[in-house]
């Protein structure tokens, strides 16, 4: 006290060098941790197997717990053998070095474990000290095995598939996954399909070991493997519709010499050659149709929000597109694109088109949460934006969102119209705190609204 006046002194540098002491007592106490007489230390396996609920044994004895799980094994011993066993599957065997692994304590873990000396009895070092916070790092040794199911053989991959499996000339059955379960030694193996040449090899089986084999057949007889772009376009050999391009390869039998094939899709150019079908071969033919006209196309960014986010492609003012990637034609010539999609910046672009040219143009740059929400469609009003940090669904009793006092929406995502103006907005959220913001909304201009909701 001083002239009867308190007058109370700056903590910040008793406080900084608190800090800076705990730091210096943490490193110290953990070099001490490693004399003799000090907690003896651990390390960690995490352990999982697939399937899981497999036995974990530890240097041959059952360890009470199954996969996945978390092993706490002592460091005064460096190496452990584990064991992987379930009923049903060949047991797995892994070494693990603990040397490997290290682990980095905070403040509260140090309390209990780190001593002043060897000999002072456990004595906590830091115990009336004020805590700070630590990032602690576990960096543990890790075992993830696939189980085999019991015994040995092979496990086969063959496409096409359905598919029969033969060996030593035996039609066998194949357990769940494709699993050929033999005896060990040399077998001959075979594998039929229908309408495709068969595969034939000679394998070598050992004990407790699953060889795995993929075999892709090939065809019997002769055609083509028709492939290409876009999906649904129609096939015709010799003027006989063979079917329509889609995922994989089409395949069209033919006898061998020459064929007219062609490939056709409303709104592009159609494609047709002679092809020359070889005896005994199927030769692969790819074909990727054009657009007929000319004009531009929207291309789809790379991860955007595939739940049909609004896109308006308008070409010299008037509207004449509204999906990602689908042509909009134009006539030759100088045109103004504008391109809008929700939750990105509108794009003006100028584009001179000429004859049977396309070009590909992308929408606008991501919106930043601070920054204008740029959707502008024929109406008017506001969208409250979902949160990215949010990790449970909410339901519609979860959500209310009010305008000017009056509830207009129990969901994130739906345009609420409003006249042009000013109003209150307010997002309540269960176990969140309510959050209010003031907006101004323009005519035809839709505004995103990302609400910075914090937990009670």
């Amino acid at each position: 006290m001083e002239n009867g006046v308190n007058r109370r002194l700056p903590t910040a540098p008793r406080d900084s060098a608190r800090a800076n002491l705990l730091v210096a007592l943490v490193a110290l106490a953990a070099a001490l941790a490693t004399l003799p007489g000090c907690t003896t230390t651990n390390g960690r396996v995490e352990v999982s197997s697939s399937p899981a609920g497999a036995r974990i044994l530890i240097d041959g004895a059952d360890s009470g717990q199954q996969t996945p799980s978390s092993l706490v094994l002592p460091t005064a011993k460096k190496k452990y053998t584990i064991g992987i066993e379930r009923s049903g599957f060949n047991p797995v065997v892994r070494e693990v070095e603990l040397a490997k692994d290290f682990d980095v304590m905070g403040p509260e873990e140090a309390v209990g474990r780190i001593c002043i000396s060897p000999c002072c009895c456990g004595l906590p070092l830091l115990k009336f000290l004020h805590p700070v916070d630590i990032d602690t790092k576990f960096v543990p040794s890790r075992i993830d095995a696939t189980l085999e199911i019991a015994g040995q053989g092979a496990r086969l991959d063959v496409k096409p598939s359905p598919f029969e499996a033969y060996l030593d000339g035996k039609l066998v059955a194949l357990l769940e996954g494709n699993y050929l379960v033999t005896t060990v030694g040399d077998h001959e193996l075979q594998i039929r399909s229908a309408d495709c040449r068969p595969y034939s090899r000679s394998i070598h089986v050992d004990e407790r070991v699953y060889q795995r084999i993929s075999v892709e057949l090939e065809a019997e007889g002769q055609g083509l493997l028709v492939d290409g772009s876009p999906a649904g376009a129609k096939v015709y050999l010799d003027d006989q519709y063979q079917g329509n391009l889609g995922a994989g390869k089409r395949r069209v039998r033919a006898e061998p010499g020459p064929h007219m094939l062609r490939v056709d899709l409303d709104g592009y150019r159609p494609w047709q050659d002679v092809v020359q079908v070889e005896r005994d071969r199927y030769q692969d033919v790819v074909i990727d149709l054009q657009l007929e006209g000319q004009g531009i196309r929207v291309r789809k960014p790379e991860g955007i929000d595939v739940k049909t986010p609004e896109i308006q492609v308008l070409v010299d003012g008037k509207l004449q597109g509204s999906a990602f990637d689908e042509p909009v034609r134009m006539e030759p010539g100088d045109h103004e694109v504008e391109i809008r999609v929700s939750g990105r910046d509108a794009r003006i672009v100028k584009v001179h088109v000429t004859k049977d040219s396309w070009i590909d143009l992308e929408p606008g740059t991501k919106s930043g949460r601070n920054g204008k929400p740029q959707v502008q469609l024929d109406q008017q009003g506001i969208r409250i934006i979902e949160p990215e940090d949010f990790d449970e669904d909410f339901g519609p009793a979860d959500i209310t969102i009010l305008v000017d006092g009056t509830m207009r929406a129990q969901a994130f995502g739906r345009i609420i119209p409003l006249e042009p103006g000013d109003y209150d907005v307010e997002v309540r959220v269960t176990h969140h705190e309510p959050w209010r913001q003031r907006v101004r909304v323009t005519r035809k201009q839709v505004l995103d609204v990302w609400p910075a909701l914090k937990e009670k």
